[in-house]
């Protein structure tokens, strides 16, 4: 079990004068050691980059093409930079923090974080010479706003934080934000030479330049689904740039783990998977958010969990930094890029704090497979919660809602009982302490309709969807220490007078992980000694669980029939989704007219999930598979290994499939989801909890 004492935030705010709080003598410490002559201000870093000699070139050849004085690139090139670049002002930071404490004081129960470790990162800032980039996880909007409220509570300097152009067009927040240290970026520029080399000048120019760290998502955006998602590498190869021409000795990447108990953008996420677009953001919804202030604590807890800092230098040997001193048109190479930003994806999920629900959602998704029809009382909650959250915490290493240091720890029995209070819109509790799933939709009848981003859902399939997308997402952090064990107990399974080998069975792990690898967020380049490594800690773990029997040449189910089911049903819905893409690419010329690309094919896929689970037959069912970035993150992972490849990269990408390995891919599944005895998910619709006092409403 992991030994780590954790520090409410706010527990220190409850007790002071706010006012005196943020209008405190403060000396920001500044992580960046520099000589002031290399130490840039706004205004420097912005000339800077217009005499970047990327960007110097890139203007004189846009000059030319367009047969235009050089002089209304370079306006053009300026203007750019206004846009994006930041502009650090305390006074706005101060009266931010004191809005921010009011609001947290009042939603949250708490904010934890392991404070003697930040404390042990500031103390290595205070002496070393080298940038900082912090990497924390991204799961709601209140991550970077709560990131720079911990780091103003200890006296450290605000970041530069790479921000979306959606937060920029908010009137008065925007620059509200900047004024906090964010600097903004296009979400795709790839087309657009100009922006493109003036973002990455702008970017070294803060790496080697400015006393303040840098902070960014490696995600790119939020995971609707609360676990992991595959890193982005745009940004992040262009901070390693700054070290790989050694304008920097070091750069000390800092992964955070950020966890939830219930995020601010909760109702909103099983629409979104569904196919509904987010709202844009705007200063108006943002006032109309503040409606959650009604209601004390309604979103209990939430932990920032600060891992060691990860050192780019080792990752850029001598031999690398050599190349590019010897050579000025070098570059950095891809496989250093994809290897740190797995690293840092890696410690988030080695270092997530599970809640009380992660763990109740993940018991009560099982009792509907495993019992469908039958009631779910609190004390076989109690009695399943104590087994899971041991095996969690002490065979699997996670951290399960770790006690505030100097306070008595809770039962299970008052976990349980805080987190279904706070969850109380989802799961309830009836006079006979039974479990009930609450609806949580509300049909409209509207002729409206919204240029979703899949298929047409009827009113009927998104009633039932949402409860159970949305306790589902509850389940998905677990996944981040169990989506290898339940992929490998989808692949153990019993078969009517036969047995599969030993090697077999690896081999459809092998693939179910590469077919899961972007859903997952796994490293897909490794070796086979890595492989072999990994696959013999996972079967290690389900022998130690008697989950698995080990006959040699062969693999058995073990007598922990109960772990073992669980396992498979956290994993089915994945499963099921990536057949139904499989089968859709297998199956496109003869049954569908439309072009080929991802549009068509995300549209086709929900089209036959829904279907799907309608159908009176004993295949696994659950409307998590009608999520839309199932089917992107299949597709994204089919390309990765060559199944699927890409004829067109417009606007609308265009895409050929080999037949042959599809068909294989597609029988290996089918076995996977017919081996399941549970009932249709949609069995649960008759007992979901009418809500009449729901505000939550259709989106389509």
């Amino acid at each position: 079990m992991k030994q780590m004492e954790f520090h409410d935030l706010l527990a220190e705010r409850r007790q002071d004068c706010d006012i005196l709080w943020v209008s405190r003598s403060t000396n920001p410490l500044p992580p960046h050691k520099l000589p002031p002559e290399l130490k840039y201000s706004r205004n420097q870093s912005i000339r800077a980059t217009l005499v970047n000699p990327r960007v110097v070139m890139v203007i004189e050849s846009l000059a030319a093409a367009r047969q235009v004085d050089k002089s209304v690139i370079v306006a053009e090139a300026r203007a750019m930079l206004e846009e994006m670049a930041s502009k650090a002002h305390l006074p706005t930071v101060r009266w931010l923090g004191l809005l921010i404490t009011k609001v947290m004081k009042r939603i949250l129960i708490s904010v934890h974080l392991n404070k003697q470790f930040l404390l042990t990162i500031k103390n290595q800032m205070s002496v070393s010479q080298v940038q900082y980039v912090y990497a924390p996880s991204h799961r709601s909007y209140l991550d970077f706003v709560l990131m720079s409220y911990i780091l103003f509570s200890y006296d450290m300097a605000l970041p530069n934080i790479a921000s979306g152009m959606d937060f920029y067009r908010m009137q008065v927040v925007g620059e509200l934000l900047r004024k906090t240290g964010a600097f903004y970026m296009r979400r795709t520029f790839s087309t657009d030479k100009l922006y493109k080399e003036i973002f990455r000048g702008y970017i070294a120019s803060i790496v080697a330049h400015s006393d303040r760290a840098i902070e960014f998502f490696i995600e790119g955006t939020r995971s609707r689904s609360q676990k992991s998602l595959a890193p982005k590498f745009g940004l992040l190869s262009m901070i390693l740039d700054v070290l790989f021409r050694s304008d920097v000795s070091d750069i000390q990447f800092i992964p955070i783990s950020i966890s939830y108990d219930r995020p601010l953008e909760e109702n909103l996420f099983a629409y979104e998977l569904l196919g509904v677009p987010k709202p844009t953001e705007s200063t108006t919804k943002l006032l109309k958010s503040l409606s959650i202030l009604r209601e004390s604590f309604a979103h209990g807890h939430v932990y920032f969990n600060f891992s060691e800092p990860i050192s780019a230098r080792q990752y850029l040997d001598m031999h690398i930094r050599k190349t590019s001193a010897l050579s000025p048109n070098a570059k950095l190479p891809t496989e250093t890029v994809i290897k740190l930003a797995y690293s840092i994806i890696d410690k988030h999920k080695r270092n997530s704090v599970l809640m009380p629900f992660n763990i109740i959602a993940l018991l009560f998704n099982e009792r509907v497979y495993s019992h469908p029809g039958q009631t779910y009382n609190f004390d076989n909650l109690l009695q399943d919660y104590s087994w899971m959250k041991n095996i969690l915490v002490n065979s699997i290493g996670a951290l399960v809602f770790p006690k505030d240091a100097g306070t008595r720890e809770k039962t299970d029995k008052e976990e349980i009982f805080e987190s279904l209070h706070i969850h109380r819109d989802l799961i309830v509790i009836d006079s006979s302490s039974n479990l009930g799933l609450k609806e949580r939709h509300k049909i409209v009848k509207t002729d409206k309709i919204v240029n979703v981003k899949g298929h047409y859902l009827s009113d009927e399939t998104i009633r039932i969807s949402v409860p159970l997308i949305t306790l589902a997402i509850y389940v998905n952090p677990n996944l981040g220490f169990l989506a290898k064990h339940a992929i490998l107990a989808v692949c153990i399974r019993e078969q009517e007078n036969c047995t599969i080998s030993k090697e077999t069975i690896m081999e459809h792990y092998l693939l179910l992980r590469k077919l899961l690898s972007t859903e997952f967020a796994f490293e897909t380049k490794i070796t086979e000694t890595m492989a072999q490594s990994e696959w013999r800690e996972i079967l290690s773990f389900l022998i130690k669980e008697n989950c698995v029997r080990d006959f040699g040449d062969t693999l058995i189910m073990g007598p922990n029939k109960k772990l073992h089911s669980l396992l498979c049903n956290i994993m089915l819905p994945y499963v099921a989704a990536v057949n139904a893409t499989c089968n859709i690419l297998l199956k496109w010329d003869e049954m569908i007219m439309s072009e080929l690309n991802e549009k068509n094919v995300i549209k086709e896929c929900q089209k036959l999930m829904e279907e799907t689970l309608y159908k009176e037959d004993n295949a696994f069912k659950h409307p998590y598979s009608l999520s839309i970035d199932l089917y992107s993150t299949t597709i994204v992972s089919l390309v990765e290994i060559g199944v699927v490849t890409i004829l067109d990269r417009s606007e609308k990408t265009v895409y050929q499939v080999n037949k042959n390995i599809l068909s294989i891919y597609t029988s290996i599944l089918d076995g996977m989801l017919r081996q399941s005895k549970a009932k249709s998910y949609f069995d649960i619709a008759p007992n979901l909890i009418s809500n009449t006092c729901n505000n939550i409403q259709a989106k389509l």
